[in-house]
């Protein structure tokens, strides 16, 4: 039998070995070939989705670009028209007022007749008084404040008196935005000399004013005119300011308990007043305002009384005269670290002199005689409120004027000189149980009348009902 060598066999193997590695090679060969087509079709499919979102991404961003500057230029366009054109009401309630009505009503208590109750040698009988017996409305207030536009705001007060009467105590418009400082302001409004005198009667510190605001210039003195202020752009406070008036009522005189009235018949201003403030404080607990000012008036031909202690008490009186108001005052403020809530104290200190000169006349025999005069009076006071815990304050007060000196020129041997010096003593507590409420109570001891001594007792109430904008330093 034939049986193949060992050698045949391993001939027949090398010669078979090369034709089964080309039979591999190639099945793998393809293998790989599909492999690569499978992931170039998959990174085609992969690229084309990813340029497919870059293409919508920039479309969005180009189309949120072009909505910005649409909207920026919309905007652009409605900030011009809103410089160009002022802004109008869109509703009859657009700019609603900002109401707000005071209640400050009072008990008085006199030893003397308040209703003949006068300032030695200062003014005629009809002096504004102290106040009246028993139980009074005092003056209540409602005031009514809005901005007009965005250039102006308007305000009005109206003054609600014991007697039923009504007056316009305010009414006027101020700048918004006269810019650099400057703030204009016209109409009916009581002037911004010394410090009590812009104070509505529900902010004082007592119950009533002082004697020498009483004296000079009533509980509040306010013309009709226009007034401009300027606050320096400095690291202090300064404000200087001056206003021009009609002068339709006369400082210094008083007629049955209202300031004199000064007609006029011509134009331009029949007085005009000056004054400069100047504040800062004084480390975190202490505050301080200190201030100077003027008014001059004149009197035309118009005739007024003047109180002078004559020979045989013959009543006088003047013309064609000019009158001076020469003030200063000081406040100073405390609360320690600046905390008013818990403990604060107010100090107040204020000094005027008014100036006349003009003709005097006399008729202490029935010829009357007229010839020119000239004549100083002043007065002062000074107060303090202490505000010792949340809802409680005590204050003390003292008033004086001086009689000063007069010049009577040819009528001057008909006049005796007053010798007395009008003065008072005033102490006060009050309750406050909120921002909007308070209860006084307050006791003068009066010296105003020579040879006299009024001893006056007060209860006051002051609510406050609505918005109310906040008071003055």
């Amino acid at each position: 039998m034939f049986r193949p060598s060992a050698v045949a066999i391993a001939m027949t193997l090398a010669l078979l070995a090369p034709l089964a590695a080309r039979a591999q090679s190639k099945s793998e060969l393809d293998d790989i070939r599909k492999q690569i087509r499978e992931l170039k079709d998959d990174y085609e499919r992969r690229i084309q989705a990813l340029e497919k979102q870059l293409k919508n991404a920039e479309d969005a961003a180009a189309a949120a670009q072009g909505s910005a500057a649409k909207a920026e230029a919309a905007a652009q366009a409605a900030r011009t028209e809103a410089e160009a054109v002022p802004p109008r009401q869109s509703a009859p309630n657009a700019f609603n007022p900002a109401l707000s009505l005071i209640l400050n009503g009072t008990y008085g208590n006199f030893s003397a007749d308040p209703e003949q109750y006068t300032i030695t040698g200062f003014q005629p009988p009809g002096a504004t008084s102290p106040g009246v017996r028993g139980f009074s409305l005092g003056e209540s207030e409602l005031f009514v404040t809005a901005n007009v536009d965005h250039l102006f705001m308007g305000a009005m007060n109206l003054a609600l008196e014991s007697d039923n009467t009504v007056s316009v105590e305010e009414a006027y418009f101020q700048t918004l935005a006269l810019g650099h400082g400057l703030t204009l302001k016209g109409g009916r409004f009581f002037s911004s000399i010394g410090y009590q005198n812009s104070i509505h009667a529900h902010a004082w510190d007592f119950v009533d004013t002082s004697l020498v605001q009483r004296a000079f210039l009533g509980n509040n003195y306010g013309d009709d005119g226009i007034q401009l202020n300027w606050v320096a752009p400095l690291p202090v406070f300064v404000e200087v300011g001056g206003a021009l008036g009609a002068g339709t009522t006369l400082v210094g005189n008083f007629v049955e308990g209202q300031p004199a009235p000064n007609p006029r018949n011509k134009n331009g201003a029949g007085a005009g007043s000056a004054w400069l403030h100047v504040g800062d404080d004084v480390g975190v607990s202490n505050s301080y305002r200190v201030g100077v000012s003027y008014l001059n008036q004149g009197t035309g031909g118009n005739v007024f009384p003047l109180d002078l202690d004559t020979v045989g008490g013959v009543a006088s009186t003047f013309t064609n005269a000019q009158v001076q108001l020469y003030g200063a005052d000081l406040v100073w403020k405390w609360a320690p670290n600046g905390n008013y809530q818990y403990q604060n104290l107010k100090l107040v200190a204020e000094w005027f002199q008014i100036r006349r000169t003009g003709d005097l006349t006399l008729d202490p025999t029935g010829a009357a005689t007229t010839g020119g005069f000239k004549q100083r009076q002043s007065g002062w006071y000074v107060q303090g409120a202490y505000q010792f815990d949340p809802y409680w304050r005590l204050g003390l007060r003292y008033d004086e004027l001086q009689q000063g000196t007069m010049d009577g020129g040819i009528n001057a041997a008909n006049i005796i000189p007053v010798d007395y010096t009008p003065r008072r003593y005033s102490a006060m507590i009050d309750w406050n149980p909120s921002e909007f409420s308070r209860i006084r109570f307050q006791y003068n001891q009066d010296l105003s009348q020579q040879n006299l001594t009024d001893r006056q007792f007060f209860v006051q109430y002051i609510f406050s009902l609505g918005t109310h904008g906040a008071h003055k330093f």
